[in-house]
């Protein structure tokens, strides 16, 4: 048994759901106040947040991943762990090949541009997906919490 780093891997998706709903409530509708003008913030605010998420989510995969082979024989602990993983998996997927893009393409946007009902769409589109982000880390956590907890007990 293996606790050390089922704990850490919990204590990062933790972290990363904390922190993702803090921005998620705070800074990410200021970055969509007022498209583009607002999207100015994106440039300002883009190499911190990369810098934060990319090595947090990193630590978290690798935690995660060292738990499962660790606690390999304790079947519920590793499908718990899986499950989490597999969540946290999908959220990085879409933040690739969706979310990324279009921050990066929001942020190269003049801030005298128009905008336009196509702009405005790609925006609400791009909150109300996100909210399929939030959950996915938020499962991340139960699954990681629960395997934790069959590890404990």
């Amino acid at each position: 048994m293996n606790v050390l780093f089922l704990f850490i891997a919990l204590m990062l998706v933790f972290t990363v759901v904390i922190i993702g709903t803090t921005q998620r409530i705070f800074q990410i509708p200021e970055w969509f106040s007022n498209p583009p003008v607002s999207f100015e913030l994106l440039k300002s605010e883009s190499k911190r947040v990369k810098s934060f998420w990319i090595p947090l989510s990193i630590l978290f995969i690798v935690s995660a991943c060292t738990s499962i082979i660790l606690n390999w024989q304790y079947t519920d602990v590793r499908n718990y762990a899986i499950a989490g993983l597999a969540c946290y998996a999908i959220t990085r997927v879409l933040s690739a090949a969706y979310f990324v893009r279009e921050i990066a393409a929001f942020s190269k946007m003049p801030a005298d541009a128009l905008p336009t009902r196509e702009l405005l769409h790609r925006t609400k589109t791009w909150l109300r997906l996100t909210t399929t982000r939030d959950v996915l880390q938020l499962l991340a956590a139960i699954f990681i919490t629960i395997a934790f907890y069959n590890l404990l007990t």
